[in-house]
């Protein structure tokens, strides 16, 4: 039986750490780098090795993912100093699990490439739940061998697993996709509920209608419960506003580039900066990304948060 292929795992946070403990739970041998040493150590603990940094891993292991929080930190992970780029050699793979503007993942692919590391991009939907429980949907973009050899990792990390095309960036095109839909449902979800509540509806009743018929959803089924008990933030059900609105941003930009000028998308976004800017030097931590309700709250005069900031 041939020998399992070594993995490195960069960027532990709420959507890496999971995923990386899964590998390692799937019996790969997983080198695991974060910039917050206390994440390395729980995965030690667990059986992992670690790296001290993007360099070495590539010295250490022939597949390497990363999920991290930025394109600027994925391009110093892949090409900065002390980068992949730097220690790698050809023959290996690095597999972003990040959400950044598809030009970016083209360009990196093409500097890897000149080395003879192949890239794939490879977001994914699902959040924290799906990450924990390797259900998470993955949209793959790169070359079809290089998506063959790492199917067998990806399966572990996901129960749908798509492989969009030869070109690095395909698999984000296909995840921003899915964040128009997101964004535009946690808006719309929020309207509805705004507007319920300045009918007179029982929210309670509301809700259990809409989930009935076509009106359902996972966004309705993860975001309502929080949101009928008034507490939305200690839920967290979604994750950070910051975030999604850097995936709209990402958006924006790619229809920019298709000649899309305006959409439903560039309005989300823009609720999104709304809240933000209001947020700016008030909180530590940014609010859920169904946030979106304090904003209708607002609008519509009403307070469907028992707890309401």
């Amino acid at each position: 039986m041939p020998e399992k292929e070594t993995i490195g795992y960069i960027g532990l946070g709420n959507m890496g750490m999971p995923m990386a403990r899964n590998l390692l739970r799937a019996g790969y041998p997983v080198v695991v780098h974060d910039i917050d040493s206390s994440r390395v150590r729980t995965l030690v603990d667990e059986g992992a090795a670690a790296a001290g940094g993007p360099a070495e891993m590539a010295s250490r292991a022939s597949v390497i993912f990363s999920s991290l929080p930025t394109a600027n930190s994925v391009e110093d992970v892949a090409a900065g100093p002390g980068g992949i780029l730097e220690g790698g050699r050809a023959g290996q793979i690095y597999v972003d699990m990040s959400t950044i503007p598809p030009p970016v993942c083209e360009r990196l692919g093409a500097l890897l490439g000149d080395r003879g590391i192949d890239m794939l991009d490879a977001p994914v939907t699902g959040g924290k739940a799906g990450a924990a429980a390797g259900t998470l949907g993955i949209m793959v973009g790169g070359r079809p061998d290089a998506f063959e050899r790492c199917r067998p990792f990806l399966e572990v990390l996901g129960g749908v697993v798509q492989h969009f095309g030869a070109a690095v960036g395909a698999g984000m095109h296909a995840k921003l996709a899915n964040q128009i839909m997101v964004g535009v449902h946690l808006a719309a979800f929020a309207e509805a509920l705004a507007y319920g509540k300045r009918a007179g509806l029982d929210l309670h009743m509301l809700v259990e209608i809409l989930k009935s018929g076509r009106a359902g959803s996972e966004i309705l089924n993860v975001n309502s419960p929080g949101i009928l008990d008034g507490n939305l933030e200690e839920v967290g059900a979604m994750g950070p506003m910051t975030l999604l609105r850097k995936d709209l941003d990402c958006v924006v930009e790619s229809m920019a580039a298709m000649g899309v000028e305006r959409s439903l998308s560039h309005g989300v976004r823009d609720m999104y900066g709304q809240l933000i800017d209001e947020d700016r030097g008030k909180r530590e931590v940014a609010r859920d990304c169904m946030g979106l309700i304090y904003l209708y709250q607002n609008r519509f005069g009403v307070e469907v948060l028992r707890d309401a900031q």
